[in-house]
């Protein structure tokens, strides 16, 4: 290279470094200053993040330049970022929304008997209003001038999910990622664990709960039930948060709170502090722990935890994991309570419940029938690893049978993703044949069984006047939704969008 040129470029590329050098230099000074070009704090930026103020990647900045180099993510700090949504109006319409119609049967050559091959479906107008659907006409009916309108661009529409199993109020999920540690001596080194964690989270469990519950409505769910930690170690914090955290989702979730006596209502001398907890409100239902392997003493526990039911008027929902020797005489007690007691009738949930997997045909039909005739639900996460649960003979026992995720990354389990959906497949795939109409009735499993056809095919759902509270997923029916688990597009609860977004009609 000629040295003339050799000199130019040298110069050149001397003057470039120097600039980016100075540039850097004022962005570093800018960073220690707690600023960035766009004039946006570190911390005002998680902090919008938080609050559901900002959308990531969108309008985060003022200028091209601030636009070339966002802000990292904290992810010690950020786990779901939030995205605003569009406010819809009272009243508006919502196109090209596909329902299910049907099931289209056929003959085929090698089946003595038609079989239902497909599920057919229409594509529908519906005029939300009031948070309810107030009519329901062919997609090809004009929309008065004038009126908001928005394209579902013939997503399928389902019922909103429903989370009646799950512990809102402590988990590492919102958080620094962290695994369940092993254990030497079973659920004890957990407890144990979680007197260590309960003080270290509670200064951040309403933002913890926050996330989730994002999570949640990331997913399609509106309704749920959260189990809440009443204990020793955190006393009534964890309520006060979970309380705090729903108020603050009032418009796009449904929630009901049992508090949960995790480190065994007598073992860990809890019984003042669950009647203080009844005695704040907003509780639903009190809950319970293997009355035998925690507290060593099940008829007094079981005892104690109807007493403190009957006396604030509140239903049971008691977590068993015990074997059948200890767990049918514990489930057994409480349903003579219950015929003492008819206000529990119909308000008492047994959880998990292993031991009836444990049964013999006939004695799973002997206790199924006292159970309905109490109307005792039974609540399951669908454990994977375990003796397959009987929930579809419970089910067609005439038992109501509730779903839940259970644990979120917390430190009993590392998974979990708040997907009723997902428990749903893994039912269809557990005690269901992987046929068109098999598949389509586990939906009810995450939609607390309102599914948009009954067993005979006909459409029940949805009908002028119920609640607008439903999801839209890039499915043809029912049985590709939990066989495929689509993303949740757009998620409605009560007419509100919770989650998602659906554009504007042409």
């Amino acid at each position: 290279m000629p040295d003339r040129l050799y000199n130019s470029v040298s110069n050149f590329l001397l003057n470039k470094y120097t600039e980016m050098r100075r540039s850097l230099a004022v962005s570093k000074k800018e960073r220690n200053m707690g600023k960035s070009r766009s004039g946006l704090t570190r911390r005002g930026f998680m902090g919008g993040v938080g609050a559901g103020s900002l959308a990531l990647g969108v309008g985060l900045t003022g200028s091209a330049e601030a636009a070339q180099t966002p802000p990292m993510i904290d992810f010690g700090t950020v786990t779901t970022p939030v995205i605003d949504v569009a406010k819809l109006p009272d009243t508006y319409y919502l196109s090209n929304v596909r329902l299910e119609t049907g099931f289209v049967e056929e003959k085929k050559a090698w089946l003595d008997t038609p079989v239902i091959t497909h599920t057919n479906a229409a594509l529908k107008t519906l005029r939300i209003a009031g948070g309810k659907i107030a009519e329901i006409v062919d997609a090809k009916s004009a929309i008065p001038a004038g009126a908001a309108a928005f394209d579902a661009q013939g997503q399928l529409m389902l019922p909103t999910f429903r989370d009646m199993h799950t512990h809102l109020d402590k988990t590492f999920y919102g958080g620094p990622w962290e695994a369940t540690l092993p254990t030497q001596h079973g659920r004890a080194d957990r407890i144990a664990q979680e007197r260590e964690m309960l003080p270290k989270l509670l200064p951040s469990a309403e933002e913890r709960t926050a996330a989730m519950i994002r999570l949640m409505h990331s997913h399609g769910t509106t309704v749920c039930r959260s189990h809440c930690n009443v204990d020793p170690v955190s006393k009534l914090g964890n309520l006060e948060h979970l309380k705090a955290s729903f108020e603050r989702f009032k418009d796009t979730l449904e929630s009901k709170i049992i508090i949960f006596p995790q480190h065994g209502l007598l073992a860990s001398n809890s019984v003042d502090l669950m009647r203080e907890a009844l005695k704040s409100g907003g509780v639903s239902y009190v809950g319970g722990v293997d009355p035998t392997s925690f507290d060593h003493a099940m008829e007094k526990s079981v005892d104690t935890t109807v007493q403190l039911a009957v006396d604030f008027n509140v239903g049971i929902d008691i977590h068993v994991h015990e074997p059948r020797e200890t767990a049918i005489p514990a489930f057994n007690r409480i349903m003579d309570h219950m015929e003492q007691n008819k206000q529990l009738q119909g308000n008492v949930t047994f959880s998990h419940a292993y031991s009836l997997a444990e049964l013999s045909k006939e004695e799973l039909k002997d206790i199924a029938a006292r159970m309905k005739a109490l109307g005792v639900t039974l609540a399951s996460a669908v454990p994977l690893g375990k003796d397959a649960m009987p929930l579809r003979e419970l089910h067609e026992a005439g038992i109501k049978v509730i779903c839940g995720t259970d644990s979120t990354m917390d430190w009993w389990d590392s998974f979990g993703n708040c997907d009723i959906l997902q428990k749903a497949s893994e039912i269809a795939r557990i005690q269901y044949r992987s046929t068109e109409f098999d598949i389509s009735r586990t939906l009810g499993f995450a939609t607390g069984f309102v599914t948009p056809l009954n067993d005979k095919g006909e459409q029940v759902w949805p009908k002028a006047g119920d609640e607008a509270s439903f999801n839209l997923l890039p499915a043809s029916c029912s049985a590709q939704a939990v066989a495929r688990l689509p993303p949740r597009n757009a998620v409605f609860h009560k007419g509100r969008l919770a989650y998602g977004s659906v554009p504007k009609a042409a």
